[in-house]
Protein backbone atom coordinates (compact mmCIF):
# COMPACT_ATOMS: atom_id res chain seq x y z
CA UNK A 1 0.00 0.00 0.00
CA UNK A 2 2.63 2.78 0.66
CA UNK A 3 2.95 3.07 -3.16
CA UNK A 4 -0.27 4.56 -3.43
CA UNK A 5 1.06 7.57 -1.08
CA UNK A 6 2.17 9.31 -4.21
CA UNK A 7 -0.99 9.66 -5.74
CA UNK A 8 -1.04 12.60 -3.03
CA UNK A 9 1.15 14.52 -5.39
CA UNK A 10 -2.28 15.46 -7.45
CA UNK A 11 -3.32 17.07 -4.15
CA UNK A 12 -1.95 20.36 -5.30
CA UNK A 13 -3.71 20.55 -9.12
CA UNK A 14 -7.03 19.12 -7.44
CA UNK A 15 -6.71 21.77 -4.99
CA UNK A 16 -5.83 24.67 -7.61
CA UNK A 17 -8.80 23.71 -10.03
CA UNK A 18 -11.08 23.94 -6.72
CA UNK A 19 -9.38 27.05 -6.07
CA UNK A 20 -10.16 28.55 -9.60
CA UNK A 21 -13.98 27.96 -9.14
CA UNK A 22 -13.84 30.17 -5.75
CA UNK A 23 -13.62 33.76 -5.14
CA UNK A 24 -13.39 35.59 -2.43
CA UNK A 25 -11.83 33.76 0.74
CA UNK A 26 -11.90 30.32 -0.40
CA UNK A 27 -9.98 31.71 -3.82
CA UNK A 28 -7.35 31.10 -1.35
CA UNK A 29 -7.81 27.57 -0.45
CA UNK A 30 -4.90 25.64 -2.43
CA UNK A 31 -2.37 28.79 -0.75
CA UNK A 32 -3.84 28.12 2.62
CA UNK A 33 -3.27 24.50 2.35
CA UNK A 34 0.25 24.42 0.59
CA UNK A 35 1.14 26.85 2.51
CA UNK A 36 0.42 26.86 5.78
CA UNK A 37 -1.69 23.62 7.02
CA UNK A 38 1.01 21.45 5.04
CA UNK A 39 3.78 22.95 6.62
CA UNK A 40 2.61 22.90 9.87
CA UNK A 41 1.27 19.66 9.70
CA UNK A 42 4.28 17.91 8.67
CA UNK A 43 6.33 19.44 10.99
CA UNK A 44 4.47 17.72 13.73
CA UNK A 45 4.04 14.28 12.10
CA UNK A 46 7.50 11.83 12.57
CA UNK A 47 9.79 11.31 10.25
CA UNK A 48 10.29 8.54 8.30
CA UNK A 49 13.75 7.40 7.34
CA UNK A 50 12.77 3.85 5.76
CA UNK A 51 14.77 2.99 2.99
CA UNK A 52 13.77 -0.28 0.92
CA UNK A 53 15.97 -3.53 1.32
CA UNK A 54 17.08 -5.09 -1.47
CA UNK A 55 14.28 -7.37 -3.16
CA UNK A 56 11.90 -4.07 -1.87
CA UNK A 57 14.16 -1.62 -4.05
CA UNK A 58 14.09 -4.44 -6.91
CA UNK A 59 10.39 -4.70 -6.93
CA UNK A 60 9.70 -1.23 -7.30
CA UNK A 61 11.90 -0.44 -9.60
CA UNK A 62 10.61 -2.61 -11.95
CA UNK A 63 7.06 -1.83 -11.04
CA UNK A 64 5.21 0.48 -13.63
CA UNK A 65 2.74 2.12 -11.46
CA UNK A 66 5.75 4.83 -10.38
CA UNK A 67 5.87 5.64 -13.71
CA UNK A 68 2.23 5.90 -14.40
CA UNK A 69 1.90 8.24 -11.96
CA UNK A 70 4.30 11.05 -13.64
CA UNK A 71 2.86 10.27 -16.53
CA UNK A 72 -0.91 10.77 -15.61
CA UNK A 73 0.15 14.17 -13.78
CA UNK A 74 0.80 15.83 -17.17
CA UNK A 75 -2.95 15.68 -18.08
CA UNK A 76 -3.93 16.70 -14.95
CA UNK A 77 -1.13 19.43 -14.84
CA UNK A 78 -2.31 20.82 -18.88
CA UNK A 79 -5.75 20.51 -17.63
CA UNK A 80 -4.92 22.71 -14.58
CA UNK A 81 -4.05 25.38 -16.87
CA UNK A 82 -6.64 25.58 -18.85
CA UNK A 83 -9.31 26.02 -15.99
CA UNK A 84 -6.65 29.02 -14.80
CA UNK A 85 -6.74 30.54 -18.23
CA UNK A 86 -10.24 30.40 -18.84
CA UNK A 87 -10.82 31.63 -14.90
CA UNK A 88 -8.72 34.94 -15.41
CA UNK A 89 -10.13 35.69 -18.71
CA UNK A 90 -13.30 36.40 -16.61
CA UNK A 91 -13.62 40.80 -17.05
CA UNK A 92 -15.26 40.98 -13.47
CA UNK A 93 -13.01 38.80 -11.68
CA UNK A 94 -11.69 41.30 -8.36
CA UNK A 95 -8.37 42.01 -7.98
CA UNK A 96 -8.13 39.58 -4.64
CA UNK A 97 -9.45 36.94 -6.90
CA UNK A 98 -6.60 37.49 -9.51
CA UNK A 99 -4.02 37.17 -7.09
CA UNK A 100 -5.14 34.13 -5.23
CA UNK A 101 -5.55 32.62 -9.01
CA UNK A 102 -1.72 33.65 -9.75
CA UNK A 103 -0.36 32.44 -6.93
CA UNK A 104 -2.10 29.17 -6.76
CA UNK A 105 -1.14 28.52 -10.58
CA UNK A 106 2.32 29.78 -10.35
CA UNK A 107 2.39 26.98 -7.42
CA UNK A 108 1.28 24.60 -9.93
CA UNK A 109 3.69 25.60 -12.30
CA UNK A 110 6.88 25.48 -9.53
CA UNK A 111 5.52 22.46 -7.25
CA UNK A 112 4.37 20.16 -10.54
CA UNK A 113 5.43 21.54 -13.84
CA UNK A 114 8.93 22.17 -13.06
CA UNK A 115 9.59 19.30 -10.32
CA UNK A 116 7.40 16.50 -12.61
CA UNK A 117 9.70 17.90 -15.29
CA UNK A 118 12.86 17.55 -13.56
CA UNK A 119 12.18 13.93 -12.05
CA UNK A 120 10.93 12.88 -16.03
CA UNK A 121 14.14 15.02 -17.56
CA UNK A 122 16.79 13.20 -15.59
CA UNK A 123 15.56 9.63 -17.74
CA UNK A 124 18.23 11.05 -20.49
CA UNK A 125 17.79 7.51 -22.53
CA UNK A 126 13.85 7.60 -22.62
CA UNK A 127 12.64 10.08 -25.24
CA UNK A 128 8.79 9.41 -24.11
CA UNK A 129 9.88 10.55 -20.78
CA UNK A 130 11.93 13.42 -21.69
CA UNK A 131 9.05 14.46 -23.99
CA UNK A 132 6.96 14.89 -21.36
CA UNK A 133 9.65 16.70 -19.55
CA UNK A 134 9.59 19.08 -21.95
CA UNK A 135 6.10 19.16 -22.24
CA UNK A 136 5.58 20.50 -18.23
CA UNK A 137 8.68 22.58 -18.90
CA UNK A 138 7.34 24.56 -21.56
CA UNK A 139 4.09 25.31 -19.45
CA UNK A 140 6.33 26.25 -16.89
CA UNK A 141 8.47 28.71 -18.83
CA UNK A 142 12.07 26.98 -17.81
CA UNK A 143 13.14 24.19 -20.85
CA UNK A 144 16.32 25.35 -20.31
CA UNK A 145 16.56 23.95 -16.77
CA UNK A 146 17.22 20.69 -18.36
CA UNK A 147 20.20 21.13 -19.60
CA UNK A 148 21.75 22.92 -17.43
CA UNK A 149 20.88 21.13 -13.90
CA UNK A 150 21.62 17.75 -16.21
CA UNK A 151 25.12 18.98 -17.25
CA UNK A 152 25.94 21.91 -15.11
CA UNK A 153 24.17 21.52 -11.32
CA UNK A 154 24.73 17.97 -11.23
CA UNK A 155 28.74 18.35 -11.88
CA UNK A 156 29.44 21.79 -10.32
CA UNK A 157 27.36 21.43 -7.20
CA UNK A 158 28.44 22.83 -4.11
CA UNK A 159 31.63 24.47 -5.65
CA UNK A 160 31.80 28.22 -7.04
CA UNK A 161 31.56 26.97 -10.66
CA UNK A 162 27.44 26.49 -9.74
CA UNK A 163 24.68 29.18 -10.37
CA UNK A 164 22.26 27.02 -8.53
CA UNK A 165 24.51 26.49 -5.25
CA UNK A 166 24.04 29.02 -2.63
CA UNK A 167 26.82 30.51 -0.63
CA UNK A 168 26.61 30.92 3.02
CA UNK A 169 25.00 34.65 3.37
CA UNK A 170 23.42 35.00 0.27
CA UNK A 171 20.12 36.46 -0.10
CA UNK A 172 17.88 34.54 -1.66
CA UNK A 173 16.45 37.51 -4.43
CA UNK A 174 19.98 38.19 -5.36
CA UNK A 175 20.71 34.50 -5.68
CA UNK A 176 17.53 33.89 -7.53
CA UNK A 177 18.00 36.59 -10.09
CA UNK A 178 21.77 35.24 -10.60
CA UNK A 179 20.75 31.82 -11.03
CA UNK A 180 18.01 32.07 -13.21
CA UNK A 181 19.97 34.99 -15.70
CA UNK A 182 23.07 33.58 -15.60
CA UNK A 183 22.02 29.70 -15.34
CA UNK A 184 20.16 30.90 -18.83
CA UNK A 185 23.15 31.96 -20.90
CA UNK A 186 25.46 29.24 -19.86
CA UNK A 187 22.92 27.05 -20.55
CA UNK A 188 23.64 28.28 -24.37
CA UNK A 189 27.56 27.64 -23.76
CA UNK A 190 26.93 23.71 -22.12
CA UNK A 191 24.71 23.14 -25.58
CA UNK A 192 27.52 24.97 -27.59
CA UNK A 193 30.27 23.22 -26.03
CA UNK A 194 28.65 19.90 -26.98
CA UNK A 195 28.19 20.68 -30.72
CA UNK A 196 32.01 21.65 -31.12
CA UNK A 197 32.64 18.20 -29.96
CA UNK A 198 30.43 16.66 -32.12
CA UNK A 199 31.11 18.79 -34.88
CA UNK A 200 27.85 19.72 -35.73
CA UNK A 201 26.79 23.18 -36.72
CA UNK A 202 25.75 26.16 -34.08
CA UNK A 203 21.91 26.60 -35.59
CA UNK A 204 21.17 22.77 -33.97
CA UNK A 205 21.80 24.54 -30.56
CA UNK A 206 19.08 23.31 -28.66
CA UNK A 207 18.89 26.46 -26.55
CA UNK A 208 17.09 28.37 -30.17
CA UNK A 209 14.01 25.29 -29.65
CA UNK A 210 13.95 25.72 -25.41
CA UNK A 211 13.50 29.62 -26.20
CA UNK A 212 11.44 29.95 -28.66
CA UNK A 213 8.58 27.14 -27.10
CA UNK A 214 7.80 28.85 -23.71
CA UNK A 215 7.65 32.07 -25.41
CA UNK A 216 5.45 30.76 -28.23
CA UNK A 217 2.97 28.79 -25.99
CA UNK A 218 2.97 32.97 -24.12
CA UNK A 219 2.27 34.09 -27.66
CA UNK A 220 -0.47 31.91 -28.41
CA UNK A 221 -1.77 32.52 -25.29
CA UNK A 222 -1.52 36.67 -26.09
CA UNK A 223 -3.34 35.81 -29.59
CA UNK A 224 -6.54 33.51 -28.74
CA UNK A 225 -7.02 35.05 -24.92
CA UNK A 226 -5.39 38.87 -24.68
CA UNK A 227 -2.84 40.81 -22.97
CA UNK A 228 -4.29 40.57 -19.52
CA UNK A 229 -4.49 36.84 -19.60
CA UNK A 230 -1.03 36.67 -20.94
CA UNK A 231 0.48 38.60 -18.59
CA UNK A 232 -1.40 36.53 -15.66
CA UNK A 233 0.33 33.45 -16.91
CA UNK A 234 3.50 35.32 -17.22
CA UNK A 235 3.31 36.52 -13.59
CA UNK A 236 1.88 32.78 -12.33
CA UNK A 237 5.58 31.24 -14.21
CA UNK A 238 7.66 34.19 -12.55
CA UNK A 239 6.10 32.85 -9.11
CA UNK A 240 6.80 29.21 -9.73
CA UNK A 241 10.41 30.01 -11.23
CA UNK A 242 10.83 31.45 -7.70
CA UNK A 243 9.61 28.08 -5.94
CA UNK A 244 12.40 26.56 -8.43
CA UNK A 245 15.32 28.93 -6.86
CA UNK A 246 14.16 28.65 -3.47
CA UNK A 247 14.32 25.10 -3.59
CA UNK A 248 17.46 25.77 -5.52
CA UNK A 249 18.76 27.91 -2.81
CA UNK A 250 18.32 26.22 0.69
CA UNK A 251 18.74 22.46 -0.40
CA UNK A 252 22.72 23.15 -0.88
CA UNK A 253 22.99 26.43 1.17
CA UNK A 254 26.68 26.71 2.61
CA UNK A 255 27.97 23.47 1.39
CA UNK A 256 30.90 23.40 -0.68
CA UNK A 257 33.42 20.67 -1.65
CA UNK A 258 37.07 21.18 -0.59
CA UNK A 259 39.52 21.84 -3.99
CA UNK A 260 42.10 19.42 -4.40
CA UNK A 261 45.58 20.69 -5.46
CA UNK A 262 45.10 20.14 -8.75
CA UNK A 263 41.97 22.78 -8.95
CA UNK A 264 39.10 19.86 -9.17
CA UNK A 265 36.88 19.42 -6.65
CA UNK A 266 36.08 16.21 -4.53
CA UNK A 267 33.69 13.91 -5.32
CA UNK A 268 29.93 14.84 -4.60
CA UNK A 269 29.10 13.49 -1.53
CA UNK A 270 25.97 13.38 1.08
CA UNK A 271 27.08 15.96 3.12
CA UNK A 272 27.31 18.13 0.14
CA UNK A 273 22.79 18.77 0.05
CA UNK A 274 20.70 18.93 2.67
CA UNK A 275 17.80 16.45 2.96
CA UNK A 276 14.37 16.12 4.68
CA UNK A 277 12.67 12.88 5.97
CA UNK A 278 9.30 14.69 6.74
CA UNK A 279 6.84 12.96 4.90
CA UNK A 280 4.19 15.25 3.37
CA UNK A 281 7.22 16.61 1.18
CA UNK A 282 8.75 13.62 -0.12
CA UNK A 283 5.29 12.64 -1.46
CA UNK A 284 4.52 15.68 -2.76
CA UNK A 285 7.78 16.69 -4.59
CA UNK A 286 8.48 12.93 -5.62
CA UNK A 287 11.44 12.48 -2.89
CA UNK A 288 13.30 15.17 -4.31
CA UNK A 289 13.70 15.99 -0.61
CA UNK A 290 16.40 12.90 -0.53
CA UNK A 291 18.43 15.06 -2.36
CA UNK A 292 21.67 13.48 -1.29
CA UNK A 293 20.70 10.64 -3.11
CA UNK A 294 19.59 12.37 -5.97
CA UNK A 295 22.78 13.41 -6.50
CA UNK A 296 24.62 10.63 -5.95
CA UNK A 297 22.88 8.72 -9.10
CA UNK A 298 20.68 11.51 -10.87
CA UNK A 299 18.67 9.33 -12.85
CA UNK A 300 17.83 6.97 -9.87
CA UNK A 301 13.77 6.75 -9.93
CA UNK A 302 12.71 8.75 -7.35
CA UNK A 303 10.49 5.67 -5.81
CA UNK A 304 14.12 4.32 -4.64
CA UNK A 305 15.80 7.17 -3.09
CA UNK A 306 17.35 6.98 0.49
CA UNK A 307 17.70 8.60 3.20
CA UNK A 308 21.59 8.61 4.48
CA UNK A 309 22.37 8.74 7.43
CA UNK A 310 25.83 11.19 7.11
CA UNK A 311 23.38 13.42 5.20
CA UNK A 312 22.81 17.04 6.77
CA UNK A 313 19.24 17.12 7.50
CA UNK A 314 16.93 20.38 7.25
CA UNK A 315 15.29 21.54 10.71
CA UNK A 316 12.18 21.80 8.82
CA UNK A 317 10.25 20.16 5.96
CA UNK A 318 11.11 21.21 2.15
CA UNK A 319 6.98 23.56 2.47
CA UNK A 320 8.31 25.21 5.06
CA UNK A 321 11.61 26.15 4.07
CA UNK A 322 10.51 26.89 0.74
CA UNK A 323 8.19 29.61 2.52
CA UNK A 324 11.62 30.42 4.84
CA UNK A 325 13.42 31.17 1.92
CA UNK A 326 11.77 34.13 1.05
CA UNK A 327 12.21 35.52 4.38
CA UNK A 328 16.35 36.33 4.68
CA UNK A 329 15.93 37.80 8.20
CA UNK A 330 14.41 34.27 9.36
CA UNK A 331 15.92 31.92 7.04
CA UNK A 332 19.70 32.83 7.42
CA UNK A 333 19.86 32.83 11.50
CA UNK A 334 17.81 29.26 11.24
CA UNK A 335 20.46 27.86 8.63
CA UNK A 336 23.55 28.93 10.35
CA UNK A 337 22.53 27.32 13.01
CA UNK A 338 22.07 24.51 11.58
CA UNK A 339 25.50 24.51 9.74
CA UNK A 340 27.07 25.15 12.93
CA UNK A 341 25.58 21.74 14.50
CA UNK A 342 26.77 19.78 11.62
CA UNK A 343 30.04 21.37 11.73
CA UNK A 344 29.73 22.54 8.46
CA UNK A 345 30.42 26.37 8.61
Amino acid sequence: MHKFKYIGTYLSPLLAIFSFQCSGYLAFTAIFILYVFIPLLENNLPKNTYNFNKIEKKLAKEDKYYDWVLYLLVPLHLYTGYVFLTTVNNPVLSTPDIIAHVLTMGTILGVNGINGGHELGHKTDQPFKLFLAHILLTSSMQNHFMTYHNSGHHRDVATPNDLTTAKKGDIFYVFAIKSQIGGYFKTWKLESEKLKIKGKSQLLNAMIIHTILPWSMLGAIYFFLGFKVALLYFLASVFGISILEAQNYFSHYGLTRKQKEDGTYENVKAIHSWNSDHILGRIILFELTRHSDHHYMGGKAYQILESKEESPMLPYGYPAMLILSYFPFLFRPIMEKQLNLYQLD
